[in-house]
């Protein structure tokens, strides 16, 4: 909570996120705006280029902001040049006069993490890893199709605090058909400390691998039962292991919730920079407008202004109200009861599903309502909408 008040008290803060597309493979159930390429044929100082002539190009349009936090995502920024990392945050420093960042997260891999690189990344300034183990099972690694293996993710972690790392979180992903499905990999994971964990159920998209292999029948999907059965028991481990379940697939110890990610669930602001990244910004009648760019990273490249965007969209008053209220719902401090003034009697049925608690003046979800929370954000919009949604 300590932290979810600071990046409040920050006036209009604003996230900072960096996509870096490239990948030694595509893992099969990946369904991002990735390109794979040999490392020693990835443009890395054009790709710099491009994303600092972005930030120069879209900097004024939230030129009253405070950045608070930038991430650096993928694909694997962490194949990206060490200087070209440095460069992209000296760029946010200078365009936003140093800002307010206590976060800069950089997505790796394992088997990247050795100490000349560690040493290089806390060099560019870099305080926070969020390490892509996925798996502490030699079967599931090989099903998911990771470059790396057993043993892999804890020598990762060792490395990291060695190398003096701040921060480290940890990904991992529940229903796996193979092995245990996940479930030891949650207790393994947790077994290393570290600060954070993000824990997601797999998700078997159309266009992936996986979504070809799902429609042959050659791999079978985990039932909705088991995969709840597995949420519940990971969310039993980490609260007995002192994680807070602040987030609908986040955990982190106290004080140590992931700054740019509750940027995302508070409904603040947020820069994209790149191929497929996303940005939005709060418009003057009080509702919202949504970038995306480009997906592919040649498109991204031979692009510039306005023609690195590929959609917008724009959200009524009303609307973003609306998505402000099932995005708290997604995270543990969930939003104020006036916020479903209004809004007939849902938040009655929300409380008598077991969807969500209500007390002291606030409506948080209960772990039945982060288990089922797209059910309650059909509720959400299925429900009358006033005319103003109190903070």
């Amino acid at each position: 909570m300590a932290q979810a008040e600071a990046v409040r008290a920050v006036e209009r803060p604003l996230g900072v996120y960096v996509h870096f597309p490239w990948c030694r493979k595509r893992c099969p159930y990946c369904d991002f705006a990735i390109a794979i390429a040999p490392m020693d044929e990835v443009p890395h100082e054009r790709y710099r280029d491009a994303v600092l002539a972005e930030l120069d190009e879209r900097a004024d349009s939230f030129a009253d902001r405070r950045p608070v936090s930038i991430y650096f995502g993928g694909g694997t920024p962490g194949l990206w040049q060490p200087d070209c990392i440095a460069s992209v945050i000296g760029g946010v420093r200078e365009r936003f006069d140093g800002g307010d960042l206590r976060e800069i997260t950089l997505e790796v891999n394992p088997t990247d993490c050795r100490p000349e690189a560690l040493g290089a990344w806390l060099g560019a300034g870099v305080n926070r890893l969020s390490i892509g183990v996925q798996s502490f099972e030699p079967a599931e690694l090989v099903t998911l199709g990771r470059d790396h293996r057993f043993g892999d993710g804890a020598a990762a972690v060792e490395a990291a605090r060695a190398a003096g790392v701040e921060r480290i979180s940890l990904d991992v992903i529940l229903g796996t058909p193979a092995g245990g499905h996940g479930q030891s990999s949650v207790a393994r994971a947790a077994d290393l400390a570290p600060d954070h964990l993000s824990v997601y159920e797999l998700t078997i998209e159309e266009r992936t691998p996986f979504g070809a292999a799902a429609r042959r029948g050659e791999l079978v999907p985990l039932e909705d039962d088991e995969l709840a059965a597995l949420y519940l028991g990971a969310d039993a481990e980490l609260a007995a292991r002192g994680y807070e379940h602040y987030e609908v697939s986040s955990y982190a110890r106290p004080g140590c919730r992931a700054v740019h990610n509750s940027l995302y669930w508070s409904g603040d602001e947020f820069l994209g920079l790149g191929n497929g990244a996303a940005s939005f910004r709060r418009t003057d009648d009080g509702g919202g407008e949504r970038l995306t760019n480009v997906r592919s990273a040649a498109s991204y490249l031979s692009s510039s202004g306005g023609d690195r965007v590929a959609e917008v969209l724009s959200s009524s008053p009303r609307q973003l109200a609306e998505e402000r209220l099932w995005l708290a719902m997604r995270a543990s401090d969930g939003a104020p009861s006036e916020a479903f003034a209004g809004r007939g009697d849902l938040l009655e049925r929300l409380v008598a599903d077991g969807l969500v608690d209500s007390r002291d003046g606030r409506v948080r979800p209960t772990i039945r309502g982060f288990l089922y929370n797209d059910l309650i954000a059909r509720r959400v919009a299925m429900a009358p909408a006033p005319g103003v949604v109190t903070e």
